[in-house]
Order: C-alpha cells, then structure tokens, then sequence
C-alpha cells in the first residue's frame, strides 16, 4: 500500500522529466508564490488522466500482485499487433482482433475485480481535477524498477470514487491502485514490467489459452 503523507514530496535531483514537471505542477517547484494549489493540482491531475488514456495504444507486459495474498496477475496488451493476454492464477486468456475500443472492453472483463481500466481511472482523476471538494498529495515511487508519480485523493464528491490511491509509470501504466468501488476493493501493485510484449511467450500458452473474442 501506499504510505500516506501529508506533505507533498518534490523528485531527488537525476528524476525523470515527466515525473517532475508533474510534481512542479503540483506545488514542488522550489518557491513561493506562483499560481494557487488547486489549479496546480488540477494541472497534475489532468496530467495523470491524459498519460493513462494515452497508454492504450502502448505495448507492455505487467505482473501484478493483489496485497495480502499470493494472486498474480499478468497482463500483456500489444495493440498495433492485434494481440493481448491475461493470466490470472493458472488461467490465461487470449484476445486477437482489432480495435482500441473492443480490447479495453475484453480488458476490463478479464480484470474485473482485480485491476480498473487505465480508461477507468482516467476518468476519476479527470473528476477529481474539476472537483473543489477534493484534496490530493502528490508523490513519486518505485516500483518493479519503473519510475511512477502518485497521487493519494481524499474527499472527492464528484469523483466516481471520492477515496483512492493510484500510482502512474511514465508511459501511462498503473503501477499500484488502493480503492474502493461500490463492493469491490483494489489493493494491487506492479511487481514486473517491461515494455512490448514476448510473442514467443504468447505462442508457448496459445494451446492451452482460450481465445475468447473470436
């Protein structure tokens, strides 16, 4: 789980450009005065939503795992190549076909309960930047070796989540999310990752897979 802090933590020097123009947004630019907080979180905020929808046409490979257990969930999405696979314990699904819209859709059944959309967090982050109720802390993190900025959301009445955590990677992939939505809570984070996806991976589990789209 994230550890919560009621400060906002600025980037050790030698950070990644993304992750400190993203907490220079947010307040960590070194001085006073300026613009107000709430604009600048709202920057960052909208900053996070748009590199999640913008991730959708990325191709990688994750390895989540859901807090407090031993589940394992492997996700590769390689959208250019009309391929993508999820694995759930000893379980994995394929999906081959075309179509953004159509693969985020198979995503979010395959993970439903284990791992929102990237879609579906966009969206609550873009609430919560046009929402004067909330509060948000701004942070940066490591995880699976991959740089991420987060940001832990308090009191977002407008938000179709008012309470969450979720942590961002550079590229757009969550990295962890702490949630609750409706019955379901999220309590998962990245363990591995890199990005594209290994075909001789897909092949070695295509005849035991099911393709479930087709």
């Amino acid at each position: 789980m994230i550890p919560k802090n009621p400060l906002v933590r600025c980037l050790r020097p030698g950070a990644v450009l993304a992750s400190a123009a993203l907490l220079a947004l947010s307040g960590c630019n070194g001085g006073g005065g300026g613009e107000e907080p709430a604009s600048k979180d709202q920057a960052a905020l909208t900053e996070l939503s748009d590199r999640l929808v913008a991730a959708e046409s990325h191709a990688y490979t994750a390895k989540y795992l859901v807090e407090g257990s031993d589940d394992e969930v492997l996700v590769a999405v390689d959208p250019e190549a009309g391929t993508a696979a999820v694995v759930v314990g000893d379980r994995p699904q394929l999906w081959q076909g075309e179509g953004d819209a159509e693969l985020s859709v198979w995503l979010r059944q395959q993970l439903e309960g284990v791992l929102p959309a990237e879609s579906e967090v966009a969206s609550w982050l873009a609430a919560t930047a046009a929402d004067p109720s909330a509060t948000s802390v701004f942070s940066d993190t490591t995880l699976a070796g991959e740089l991420a900025d987060c940001v832990d959301v308090q009191g977002a009445e407008s938000s179709p989540v008012g309470s969450y955590e979720v942590c961002v990677t550079t590229v757009g992939v969550i990295a962890s999310i702490t949630a609750k939505v409706d019955d379901t809570a999220y309590t998962t984070k990245l363990v591995n990752y890199h990005d594209g996806v290994d075909t001789t991976w897909l092949d070695e589990i295509t005849g035991r897979a099911s393709t479930d789209n087709q």
